[in-house]
């Protein structure tokens, strides 16, 4: 394997996530584009490799500009979707038990962290279609438990809460990301 295969392994490796098409496109015109810097430098393939930084920095930096593939998407909003359905406060009444009220808050908390979380790492985009997702499965979850529970009580400030909790996952979502593009300083585009 030459330096530059594996400069360029590397940044295939920085580029997991993205679109399989999409990467295989940029690993063409970078390789590419090594071929013809080493050229015009008299076929110092070292200098041509230096010039464009380090192969995992240009990875992550395409990655950013393409942001993740189809597939971590949906992985992404499938996560949200199962960590929001337990964060509806009671989802499981007994005559033994009650789902705890405190236990629900850890899911909210872990549902929108989760959901930040990828805003920042991958995007407004999938950010917002992992808040989506949280905020289908609380309303499916609560649904489900009031078709399921004739005699369950719900007051209109616990369906009010449930709402703003939902919208509140879109929210996260769609912030980050969007804040992230806004305040980021001037790329070096490669």
């Amino acid at each position: 394997m030459t330096s530059s295969d594996a400069y360029l392994a590397d940044v295939r490796r920085a580029m997991v996530g993205m679109d399989t098409s999409i990467r295989d496109d940029i690993l063409r015109e970078l390789q590419g584009h090594i071929a013809e810097s080493a050229a015009a430098n008299g076929g110092n393939l070292e200098v041509s490799l230096t010039s464009l930084g380090p192969a995992r920095e240009v990875g992550r930096h395409y990655r950013e500009v393409y942001g993740y593939g189809r597939v971590y998407q949906v992985l992404f909003a499938v996560v949200a979707f199962l960590l929001a359905v337990p964060s509806v406060p009671v989802l499981i009444v007994g005559a033994d038990f009650l789902f705890p009220f405190s236990l629900s808050l850890l899911f909210v908390v872990g549902a929108a962290m989760w959901i930040l979380w990828v805003s920042v790492a991958a995007g407004s985009r999938a950010g917002m279609f992992a808040g989506v997702a949280g905020l289908a499965a609380r309303l499916v979850a609560f649904i489900a438990v009031a078709a399921g529970q004739p005699a369950a009580i719900t007051d209109v400030g616990g369906l009010g809460l449930l709402i703003a909790v939902s919208v509140l996952f879109v929210l996260l979502g769609a912030i980050p990301g969007t804040a992230k593009q806004l305040w980021s300083g001037p790329r070096n585009e490669l």
